[in-house]
């Protein structure tokens, strides 16, 4: 009994400190999408769920060298409570803001922070006037085109009723087109939806490429398994993190250069950077990703 407990203690160990090191570090992840729609290569940053996590300078030096010509951020750079201090978030989107053009979608904490002032007082005004003093666009219901890359960019934002717990809420066919309009076949379409969970729903609407966010890969990462929990209580969520084709299939990063040749890559879901309530992520670090779309 004694080696038992000993054996059980050590693995103990080596797990916590794994959760530590992944809490402390991020990965670069980087996805190439060929498409004909596309008229010219665009080169994105895609980070999402910061929670007002503290990046490092060697973060902002690493989307520097990839240059992008455009960041989104996939929502949640809040975290939707005031005993939390907004302040790493504003960092993290004025240091952005000088290195491209940014556009920002809508997380659930943003919108928990839009719907209950009476809770959460000010952070959706302060979150709206710093990122207008950055000279960031809030892509809510709302799109970017852009026109030498032939390619739109939408953020939506989708009702509270569509982050309830324990069961995913069903959505209509037509709601993402009443609330973005129809979609232009004739451009590249790139989505930005916070939860990973619709993703049915969005290819459907016409969505080429939908960047997600939300699960935060699942807390803990298991082999050939993908992420372990859901933040609506469910287990082992189909969308945790990665890419995936048009059939929601996964497919590995390795593999993401050749996605004209194999898969069409329709979702990327980002781990995410930070993390809120629990500190914890095993087998998970977060995540920065680069992608590029070029034409075919």
């Amino acid at each position: 009994m004694k080696y038992l407990i000993g054996i059980l203690f050590a693995c103990f160990i080596v797990l916590f400190i794994i959760n530590i090191v992944d809490l402390n570090r991020y990965v670069v992840r980087s996805v190439a999408i060929y498409d004909k729609k596309v008229k010219k290569k665009l080169k994105i940053c895609f980070v999402s769920d910061l929670h007002n996590y503290s990046c490092t300078p060697k973060f902002y030096d690493d989307i520097k060298e990839f240059a992008p010509d455009v960041i989104l951020c996939g929502g949640d750079t809040l975290t939707a409570a005031k005993r939390y201090s907004q302040k790493n978030a504003y960092i993290f989107l004025e240091k952005l803001s000088r290195i491209a053009p940014t556009y920002t979608g809508i997380g659930n904490h943003e919108y928990r922070t839009k719907i209950y002032p009476e809770k959460l007082g000010k952070l959706y005004k302060e979150f709206i006037e710093k990122t207008n003093e950055y000279g960031i666009k809030i892509l809510c219901n709302d799109s970017v085109y852009l026109e030498e890359n032939n390619i739109d960019i939408c953020g939506v934002e989708i009702d509270r009723r569509f982050y309830k717990k324990f069961k995913p809420t069903h959505m209509e066919d037509d709601y993402i087109e009443s609330l973005l309009g129809p979609n232009d076949n004739d451009k590249y379409s790139i989505l930005l939806a916070h939860n990973p969970d619709y993703f049915n729903n969005y290819t459907s609407y016409g969505s080429d490429l939908t960047l997600s966010g939300h699960v935060h890969g699942g807390l803990i990462r298991l082999p050939f398994i993908g992420g372990v929990a859901h933040p609506g209580i469910r287990f082992f969520p189909k969308f945790s993190g990665g890419a995936y084709s048009d059939k929601g299939k996964h497919i590995p990063y390795a593999d993401s250069y050749v996605s004209s040749k194999n898969a069409v890559i329709r979702m990327i879901v980002s781990c995410g950077i930070g993390f809120h309530t629990l500190s914890l992520r095993l087998f998970n670090p977060g995540e920065l990703i680069f992608i590029t779309i070029d034409s075919k």
